[in-house]
């Protein structure tokens, strides 16, 4: 049977001020296509399928017919909560479109259930374990992996020890010689993360978030979802994270991908890597503003711009989308970053307004002012120490 492995979809994310949702669109219908064409039996998409837990309608209606339009090619569906979703929302299809061909698992509910498919090749035993927020654990679930509560205080649970429950128990349930999937959200030790990444457990420090690559022990194939990175975790060819369909970030410089699972009837593995065929780059543009206002329209990728001039440039990020019509943010590197370059407060106190007006000026612009913009400050300050209203109605009285 062919499995196609997808995750962190995020519908309903922007980039910068650009809306996604177009982008998003194409990936749907290059995502049906493929899996028409490929004549795939189960796609499985592990987690962060919106990019918030209330997610905009337009998203939502995208998640809805995207996997309508999967399961008409002929392929089943498996979807599991990420951290971004809510689980309560994904969770509520629980049983619901079951019989339908499609699995959507959200929170502790289903966590550590079995439901075992049929394909032309055989049975395959699917465990789609949602993310699962430690803080939000179960009274019944705390008690069995630490004991009852002493004296009305419970422990706090790592993500490890709340996913090794889910997965232990499912792992007891599959049925002897039979092939299986697992789907999981997590960060697993060892993995890259990219800088799109939230966080995710509430409260987690260091690596208390991580878990370990050998609580998927004994699974056939791993469709990990959480990182934006495709790889292979730990040298095991069959736990894999497909990453991100497009790009989230500017770290995101890799080919973007998702995977395709072809899995014999004794669970033997083997996965083809598919480069995603839409979504737009991202480039960085380094120069001065003049330099880079006069060159090539850039309108294939998504941009960030870092400026060299060492003076402010007004409306910067207006005049640069005439040529970068993806522009996201502007940063200016040109700008001092010399140590002890700010007065202190005691020389602060002891200058005019005129010679502090001139010190800002030089400090933000990593230079020494010229005899025009300093006789521009010099009449601004002046102007503004100008008596006004009643303040001038005094004074010519007096």
């Amino acid at each position: 049977m062919r499995i196609l492995h997808t995750s962190d979809w995020h519908l309903g994310r922007s980039f910068g001020d650009h809306r996604l949702l177009d982008q998003q669109m194409e990936f749907i219908d290059w995502l049906v296509a493929l899996t028409a064409s490929e004549e795939i039996d189960l796609v499985a998409i592990a987690g962060d399928l919106h990019d918030r837990a209330q997610p905009p309608v337009e998203a939502v209606k995208l998640l809805s017919d995207a996997i309508r339009r999967l399961r008409a090619t002929g392929a089943e569906v498996v979807a599991i909560a990420g951290n971004h979703d809510s689980a309560e929302r994904v969770g509520a299809f629980d049983g619901l479109v079951d019989a339908g061909g499609v699995l959507m698992r959200g929170g502790y509910g289903a966590a550590a259930q079995v439901d075992v498919r049929e394909y032309a090749d055989g049975p395959l035993a699917i465990v789609a374990t949602p993310f699962l927020e430690p803080l939000l654990a179960p009274p019944a679930v705390r008690d069995e992996i630490s004991g009852p509560a002493q004296e009305g205080r419970s422990p706090r649970l790592s993500h490890e020890a709340v996913l090794r429950h889910a997965l232990d128990g499912a792992r007891a349930s599959i049925p002897e010689g039979m092939r299986s999937l697992v789907l999981s959200h997590a960060f697993v030790t060892g993995a890259a993360p990219s800088d799109s990444e939230r966080g995710l457990t509430m409260g987690a420090v260091g690596n208390a978030g991580m878990v370990s690559a050998e609580l998927f022990d004994g699974f056939d194939y791993v469709a990990l979802g959480h990182l934006h990175r495709p790889q292979v975790v730990a040298g095991h060819g069959h736990i894999r994270y497909s990453g991100s369909p497009l790009r989230y970030s500017f770290g995101e410089t890799h080919q973007k991908q998702v995977l395709i699972a072809d899995l014999d009837r004794e669970g033997n593995v083997s996965v083809t890597e598919v480069p995603v065929g839409v979504g737009r780059g991202v480039r960085v543009e380094r120069g001065r503003f003049e330099e880079l206002i006069d060159g090539p329209v850039v309108d294939d990728a998504w941009v960030r711009v870092e400026l060299t001039d060492l003076l402010p440039v007004a409306d910067a990020h207006r005049a640069l989308r005439v040529r970068f019509p993806y522009l996201v943010e502007i940063d200016r590197i040109g700008r001092s970053t010399v140590p002890g370059a700010r007065l202190s407060s005691q020389r602060a106190k002891v200058r005019s307004a005129e010679e502090l007006a001139r010190d800002f000026w030089n400090e933000i612009s990593d230079g020494e002012l010229d005899t025009t913009v300093a006789s521009i400050l010099d009449a601004a300050v002046s102007k503004a120490q100008e008596p006004v209203g009643d303040d001038r109605m005094e004074e010519g009285a007096a």
